[in-house]
């Protein structure tokens, strides 16, 4: 069985390696991933998947499926392709694009022989709105008996939770005057997101520990002789569960409110970016994975008991079907992180794409166990089953 699944990856290996270069070379931001998008789909194409293109409403994304015709379960892989603003692949996405069409590509045969079902899901935009939020919202991933993918770090490690994330861009409306002649006629719209980011600052000496808010200035004047009549700032807020999350934002916007109110302002409130669920890893299905990887020679970090410090669209698919995202060690730690400079030029290494292909044959070594084994399937799914469902 291995000789078999080294030899398919190692026939792909070309073709995906001028897809992930292909991606890098090309950096795209979310919504704006035409070519990477067209590159995928092409390729998936050639090897049998029948494709929905602009699926959910979005142009740079789509669903790919292949059916044997087989009873057997339903394999979701999930591919990113967007980039960073100035940074280009700084979080590696071209990686991830080739380890999710490489694994459904290899998946086909078996599924062929075994049962089941393939569907690569293209899903652009995770750096801004996550287009896996407006798919699970839209029921993609609700009839999926596990959805996967690996996204490139400094480590090999097991499936990791992340926080809730949710975004406000929060405007203030003043008055201008003339700040040494009437400065009485005016109302500060500065003063106003000042005391903004000073009762946040108060604010987090009652927050959980797992709780983070952050955000900028984006704008707070045009001369310092004018009484602002405008001003504005980016708040971002993060903790562990949704639950909580929800409550502390209430906490935030309360402050804008209150800043408005003490200034003399009104304020306006929208959204600043993505809305992003916790992330439910599923272990069952983390640790077959991590068996797999060990049968390859690859010792998987564990899971940790703690969320990593970031946030990822993948959480809106955990509360929808069994997930989960390794990672894999394409740089050292001490060279550079995501979203460096470094980062990006390592997302185009040999090592990398080495490393890449290395995982593509440990999801093909899943989804056999999974099309094999239906007793691992009920253990997925009976953990799944205790999260707690939202709307």
């Amino acid at each position: 069985m291995q000789h078999r699944i080294d030899e398919i990856v190692e026939g792909l290996s070309q073709e995906l390696r001028d897809l992930t270069l292909a991606i890098h070379g090309n950096p795209e931001l979310g919504l704006e991933e035409f070519e990477a998008c067209a590159l995928q789909v092409q390729l998936l194409k050639k090897y049998g998947f029948i494709i929905e293109e602009k699926y959910c409403g979005m142009d740079t994304a789509y669903k790919a499926s292949y059916k044997s015709g087989k009873p057997g379960p339903k394999i979701a892989m999930l591919a990113e392709y967007d980039a960073l603003p100035g940074l280009g692949h700084g979080c590696g996405h071209n990686l991830i694009a080739m380890i999710a069409v490489g694994s459904g590509i290899a998946m086909r045969e078996f599924a062929d022989m075994y049962g089941g079902e393939i569907h690569v899901f293209g899903t652009p935009a995770e750096e801004s709105i996550g287009g896996k939020v407006i798919m699970a919202d839209a029921g993609a991933f609700d009839d999926m008996d596990v959805a996967m993918m690996s996204h490139p770090s400094h480590m090999d490690a097991e499936s990791m939770n992340t926080l809730a994330i949710d975004s406000y861009k929060v405007s203030f409306h003043g008055k201008t005057a003339h700040a040494a002649a009437a400065p009485h006629e005016g109302v500060n719209a500065l003063d106003a997101v000042i005391n903004f980011f000073n009762m946040i600052n108060a604010l987090r000496q009652q927050t959980q520990e797992d709780a983070r808010i952050h955000g900028i200035i984006t704008k707070g004047g045009e001369a310092p002789n004018i009484i602002p009549d405008y001003s504005e700032a980016i708040i971002e807020a993060r903790a562990a569960k949704i639950d909580y999350l929800e409550d502390l934002c209430q906490k935030v916007l309360h402050c804008a409110d209150a800043a408005a109110m003490g200034t003399g302002c009104t304020v306006e409130i929208g959204p600043g970016g993505g809305k992003f669920l916790d992330t439910n890893s599923n272990l069952a299905l983390s640790g077959i994975n991590a068996r797999q990887m060990k049968a390859l020679g690859l010792d998987l970090l564990p899971p940790s008991s703690t969320p990593l410090p970031a946030s990822s669209d993948l959480g809106d698919v955990s509360y929808r079907c069994p997930a989960i995202q390794n990672t894999f060690a394409m740089i050292d730690k001490a060279v550079g992180g995501p979203h460096t400079a470094a980062f990006a030029e390592a997302a185009a290494s040999d090592r990398a794409i080495e490393r890449g292909l290395l995982f593509i044959k440990g999801f093909v070594l899943t989804a056999i166990e999974l099309m094999t084994k239906p007793e691992e399937l009920e253990m997925i799914q009976t953990e799944f089953n205790k999260i707690s469902r939202r709307p």
